[in-house]
């Protein structure tokens, strides 16, 4: 005597062996992936160890500090010549330098946003 459920249980089980074989390749497949993302990591974490640092926050500081400086001593011995700002002006040079210091506070937000990104920053 032949059960009815015999044939439904002999294709269940081919469909699960394919089922099977399918996720051993996908398995193998991903393997294969993972073993050449970490070929490529490993590729770049030695290109990254072998760059120059770049330069420090206290280095980048000082630097915009003594532009800072040098922008202000060059405003007030230069009467302001090329800025069409009058010589005399206490509130245009004033603003001139607002301006000036603006310009470099937004550098040394951008660079620390870029710096942000770079681990050798």
């Amino acid at each position: 005597m032949r059960s009815p459920i015999g044939p439904i249980l002999v294709v269940f089980g081919l469909a699960t062996v394919v089922v099977l074989v399918l996720l051993l390749f996908q398995n193998l497949g991903l393997r294969s992936d993972l073993e050449a993302a970490r070929g490529e990591l490993a590729e770049l974490r030695t290109s990254v160890a072998g760059m120059e640092g770049g330069v420090s926050d206290a280095d980048l500081a000082d630097r915009l500090d003594e532009l800072e400086t040098e922008i202000r001593d060059l405003l007030l011995a230069g009467g302001t010549d090329g800025g069409g700002v009058a010589p005399g002006s206490d509130e245009a040079l004033a603003d001139s330098l607002d301006e000036i210091l603006g310009r470099i506070e937004a550098l040394h937000d951008r660079v620390d946003e870029i710096c942000d990104n770079v681990p050798v920053c």
